[in-house]
């Protein structure tokens, strides 16, 4: 009856096969270590298939357009198979393959952790990746025509840059916006009351089995493909982006807030295998098909000419990213706007120039009152509507009492993003400043004393708003962020560029030119020198710009650069932000509280205590959310709970993101730093031209949308180490599992924690609120890590990542990298990516 019943009930799409095969119940081990797979054999088109497959496609296409649905739809269902049929037919040419790969090279090795990543230190749950040496392996595979398939290089370079679980090092491509695929329905993990462990679900049988009236009763999933469900989940999520492993975890399955179906469900890449199988606690196994999706504009057919894979890498990859083809152009604004989803929330100052415009012309900012709304729905809570919300939905500020009518004096912000998910939002820190201050003087008024922050979801956005909901929260207190990047040849280049155009008079006659307007007034040249001023600020490889790790500026430039000697690489000294110059924050008509024209607010005392304030997050924190965690964690000792993770009694991490502090994105950021420097300044020679050349990042001549990496490390000031935060995975104070109520309603999880940190409640799953030690590190100031516990950094078990490679290069009759270079030994047995 079940098998009936599930199917009927679901409607999941086609049900390929459904036996009964008893199983026993599943159980969470308390460390998982996966080391193998039962899942069976992966899909390898044939020749035909490879053929035939972007024909098929096609052919799909000629027909999706004259129904009605076409005239809408981003994209049309296609048979999973023929889609990656045609994926894998786009051959490649190996010349502009192997340019791409070279300038890829050039473009990482600022990558701030790039040494870190390749010799993880212990504890920190970090496996082995070599970037570079990885990279090379690559170069040499298409180069000896063993890749010959586009998409089998895209997925590789994936694979590489995924393992390094950095939110802020990726390539946004543009091919899985053209064909991507995902399974027919999405899971939920759930605890029976947020204490014991969680159980994976598919979503529609906990919605059926709640629906007034049923009979019908969910039943846990114990096996994917024949996997233990445990395993093969942390095997699919391995390459999330989050450094925590119960991060990672929570990746796959939906949530509401915020809003997202998971990775079980969307794969960008495709799955390994046309069908997969779900068994069941009570006996069931069903098969189930993948479903694939191709890419569609309305009032066209882009597939018309794509039917080939020839055509595509011809068309649509082999051509560089300014190329004016409709459809080249529309896979690159998918690809941006999916990136902008799930890794671009991090930028500091990464609207500074799209903003600039508008800072120039008329506009003003409104009044705070045209910059919120009162009582309306708020998209990450269904059925209980803020107190206020800004105007772009990043913040909604809620007081228990008004929807639960109990006399609580509890607060609520609940913030998943310091970014709208809009790109066309305006005023955005502006908007958010104004209803958190409003919130916390209408607590005030209410006489609220504690406070939630919930931050699940958050991956950060504009690093000027995480600063100014801090101070708001703690006025007098000077938040504390030391810096520091990457030092190489290139980056040495382009901050004496800097330095020598954005002085101090420079900046000073720029300040009194603005005068604390938006810069209406400013003359062509000034606005150019703004401009110049805005890149500096940007890359932070700018002296003046910048302040020591105790707030003084730097005394040389030298000071400023270093280089000092880590860890087997090279950085700059330790910077920390001028809040008080404006050219420095980024936005000309933004001041940070307590700080500027706000600088008033730092003699109001906090609006809550800090012990009676708790961090609610989901691990996801990352970025701008990771540096608004810091401070208060660690410097207001605030309590934590993370809710969710793997199944088991262990601790888990309350940020576990990145916790890099800024984003350069290649061809917004980067190409512009290095067309300053060139347009400014002369090689004194040809083998100083030759230098340039090897060591400057160039335009990709692939249709790329984008890629990325983290510019700026994290460092605590009391670590005498001097290890990027990345990787430290600390503890939070409180861990619960969600339950179907806390899940879909989040004022009922509200609620919960409320209970442990100041109501009858004191069972937490794991740790307590009431009880509660903040994790701020051992005697020498060093944190404490959560992560693996030997010494190698390894912790997957997964056996598919890198061995240490030791010198690699491109073309070594040629060029030199300066990456993990004579610092690391050779290593055999290096596998493939």
């Amino acid at each position: 009856m079940m098998r009936t019943v599930s199917a009927a009930l679901l409607g999941l799409g086609t049900v390929v096969n459904a036996i009964a095969l008893p199983q026993n119940s599943a159980t969470a081990p308390s460390s998982v270590r996966p080391t193998g797979t039962n899942a069976p054999p992966a899909y390898t088109p044939s020749t035909d298939d490879l053929t035939s497959g972007c024909a098929n496609v096609a052919a799909v296409a000629a027909s999706f357009v004259r129904t009605s649905a076409a005239q809408s739809a981003n994209d049309f269902r296609i048979d999973p198979k023929i889609g990656y049929d045609c994926l894998q037919s786009i051959p490649l040419d190996k010349e502009p393959a192997l340019e791409f790969l070279f300038e890829l090279s050039k473009f990482f090795q600022f990558q701030s952790t790039i040494t870190y990543l390749a010799r993880p230190p212990a504890r920190s749950g970090q496996d082995p990746m070599d970037i570079l040496g990885g990279l090379t392996d690559l170069y040499n595979s298409v180069e000896s025509g063993s890749i010959t398939q586009w998409n089998e290089l895209e997925t590789r370079v994936d694979r590489l840059l995924s393992g390094c679980h950095e939110g802020h090092l990726y390539v946004a491509w543009t091919l899985p916006s053209l064909i991507n695929f995902r399974t027919p329905f999405t899971l939920v993990d759930l605890s029976p009351d947020g204490i014991q462990l969680s159980k994976p679900y598919v979503f529609n049988d906990v919605s059926a089995a709640s629906a007034r009236g049923s009979t019908f009763q969910a039943s846990a999933i114990t096996h994917i493909d024949g996997e233990e469900v445990y395993t093969a989940i942390q095997r699919l999520t391995y390459y999330e982006q989050s450094q925590s492993v119960d991060t990672r975890w929570n990746a796959a399955f939906q949530s509401q807030n915020p809003p997202k179906q998971g990775s079980f469900y969307f794969r960008t890449r495709y799955p390994g295998a046309n069908t997969f199988t779900l068994t069941f606690e009570n006996g069931t196994t069903t098969e189930y098909a993948y479903e694939a999706y191709a890419a569609h504009v309305p009032g066209s057919n882009v597939w018309s000419n794509l039917r080939t894979g020839r055509d595509i890498w011809t068309r649509l990859i082999n051509i560089p990213p300014s190329s004016s083809s409709g459809s080249a152009k529309m896979l690159r604004k998918r690809a941006l706007e999916t990136a902008k989803k799930t890794r671009l929330q991090n930028g500091p100052l990464d609207d500074v120039f799209q903003m600039l415009e508008k800072r120039q012309g008329s506009n003003s900012v409104p009044p705070p009152s045209e910059l919120v709304e009162f009582n309306k729905s708020f998209p990450d809570t269904p059925r209980v509507n803020p107190y206020i919300q800004d105007i772009n939905q990043v913040v909604g500020g809620y007081f228990m009492d008004d929807y639960a009518g109990d006399g609580s004096r509890t607060a609520i912000i609940d913030i998943t993003g310091f970014a709208p998910d809009d790109p066309s939002a305006q005023f955005a820190p502006h908007a958010v400043q104004a209803a958190v201050q409003m919130f916390l003087a209408e607590a005030k008024r209410r006489n609220m004393d504690k406070l939630i922050i919930d931050v699940r979801g958050n991956g950060g956005g504009y690093v000027n708003m995480g600063y100014d909901l801090y101070k708001q929260l703690f006025p007098p207190s000077d938040p504390y962020s030391g810096t520091r990047l990457r030092y190489h040849p290139a980056s040495e280049k382009i901050a004496e560029a800097f330095t020598q155009l954005v002085n101090e008079d420079v900046i000073n006659n720029l300040v009194r030119a603005i005068g604390g307007g938006m810069g209406q007034n400013l003359s062509t040249n000034q606005l150019n020198s703004y401009n110049l001023a805005s890149y500096a600020s940007l890359s932070n490889l700018d002296q003046f710009l910048n302040l020591d790790e105790n707030g003084q500026p730097f005394t040389s430039f030298s000071d400023f650069i270093g280089p000092v000697n880590i860890y087997g690489g090279q950085f700059t000294n330790i910077i920390t932000y001028n809040l008080n110059n404006l050219l420095a924050v980024g936005d000309l008509s933004y001041d940070i509280t307590g700080y500027g024209d706000r600088a008033s607010f730092r003699n109001n005392d906090p609006p809550f205590a800090a012990e009676n304030i708790v961090l609610l997050t989901d691990g996801v924190c990352a970025s701008t959310c990771g540096i608004f965690g810091e401070f208060l964690r660690n410097q207001q000792k605030i309590k934590t709970v993370v809710v969710g993770g793997r199944p088991n009694n262990e601790q888990s991490a309350a940020i576990g993101g990145t916790r890099g502090t800024q984003v350069i994105q290649h061809t917004a950021h980067m190409l512009n730093f290095v067309q300053i420097v060139e347009n400014n300044f002369q090689p004194a020679n040809d083998q100083e031209r030759q230098q340039w050349d090897q060591i400057f990042p160039r335009a990709f001549k692939i249709n790329i949308a984008e890629a990325a990496v983290n510019w700026k490390d994290n460092i605590r000031r009391t670590d005498p180490t001097q290890t990027p935060l990345q990787f430290y995975l600390e503890a939070a104070d409180c861990r619960l599992f969600y339950t179907r109520d806390t899940l879909i309603l989040s004022h009922n999880l509200w609620a919960q924690v409320d209970g442990l940190a100041w109501g009858a409640d004191d069972a937490c799953a794991v740790g307590s609120l009431k009880n509660a030690t903040v994790v701020l590190g051992d005697s020498n100031g060093v944190p404490v890590s959560i992560g693996s516990t030997d010494t190698s950094g390894t912790n997957s078990g997964f056996g598919d990542t890198p061995q240490l490679t030791g010198d690699r290069t491109i073309d070594t009759g040629i060029w030199i990298w300066y990456g993990v270079r004579n610092s690391l030994g050779s290593s055999n047995g290096r596998r493939p990516y």
